[in-house]
């Protein structure tokens, strides 16, 4: 393995370690199912999506450790399509009890989020720390 890729991991493993774990979350997974069962909605609502927090954490590592093995343009375009993979998931399960009406909305808000909402906190930052900006195509 080439001296800057080891660098680089390194990197990333020290600042894993510094940064708050979002991991404890997962212990909302199996509260959720246990709601569920015993048919507690709201409950089951709130918890489920606590427990979506630690998962979308790990989707996001996976696909960086993956981005150092495969170079930024392929672990970019990994990154974009795998960090909607929760709301794929919520989706499908959506479709599947034919609420179409709230998988229109959810994408709807997603593209809206996305298109305006990041793209405009970036500007945003990226304007008030620097005269001039450039984007890489």
């Amino acid at each position: 393995m080439p001296e800057k890729q080891v660098k680089e991991r390194r990197r990333i493993e020290i600042g894993a370690l510094t940064r708050p774990s979002v991991y404890w979350l997962l212990a909302f997974v199996p509260v959720s199912a246990g709601l569920a069962i015993a048919h507690q909605q709201t409950a089951t609502f709130i918890t489920a999506a606590i427990s979506l927090i630690p998962l979308a954490a790990l989707i996001g590592s996976a696909t960086e450790q993956l981005a150092i093995h495969i170079g930024p343009q392929r672990g970019g375009l990994l990154n974009a399509t795998l960090s909607n993979l929760t709301e794929l998931i919520v989706g499908v399960f959506l479709i599947g009890a034919g609420e179409f009406t709230i998988v229109k909305a959810t994408l709807i808000g997603s593209i809206i989020g996305n298109a305006l909402l990041v793209l405009g906190a970036s500007f945003a930052v990226g304007g008030s720390r620097h005269k001039s900006m450039s984007f890489s195509a």
